[in-house]
């Protein structure tokens, strides 16, 4: 377009940096909202309240753990998948004449993920052994503790398995 002077006039250039800017500013919001999103949704189940009594508990399970150990007594699980579950078997080992453990629980932990942690009480099998079906809702790693309790002490092992994913 020409003015009067004989000078051509010349549009306003829409600069793309400004927009960009924006755009990038836009999208590093919305993915800090998504990700406040998760952190409320998804609360940490490795916090504890009380620090220093689950710091005591702890040392009292490795003291246990040592006398049980210097005794010469483990724990054996064998796991069998089926659907969406496991059939496990606990059976305590000895390196001499150990007791026959009046109870043995098993607590299934989900690492990847909390509020699916559970424990089940283990049936006696008849044969020294504990038997019992622990669901695994998700596939992926589970994280197995057995406990069986042997004359006022605690024989504890933990055990990974890995669930199945569905058929396909």
């Amino acid at each position: 377009m020409a003015l009067a002077d004989g000078t051509v006039a010349r549009r306003g250039r829409v600069e793309p940096w400004p927009l960009v800017v924006m755009g990038l500013l836009v999208g590093m919001g919305v993915v800090l909202g998504l990700f406040l999103r998760t952190a409320i949704v998804h609360r940490d189940t490795m916090v504890v309240d009380d620090a220093y009594a689950a710091g005591l508990r702890l040392s009292s399970e490795i003291e246990a753990g040592r006398r049980v150990a210097a005794r010469g007594w483990d724990l054996e699980l064998a796991a069998a998948p089926e659907a969406e579950a496991v059939r496990v078997q606990v059976r305590l080992v000895a390196d001499g004449a150990a007791p026959a453990p009046e109870r043995v629980v098993l607590r299934r932990e989900r690492p990847a993920e909390g509020g699916l942690d559970r424990s089940y009480e283990l049936t006696p099998a008849g044969d020294g052994s504990f038997a019992g079906l622990v669901p695994l809702p998700r596939p992926g790693r589970w994280h197995l503790e057995a406990r069986a309790e042997v004359g006022g002490e605690a024989v504890v092992r933990r055990f990974r398995v890995d669930a199945p994913g569905p058929a396909r």
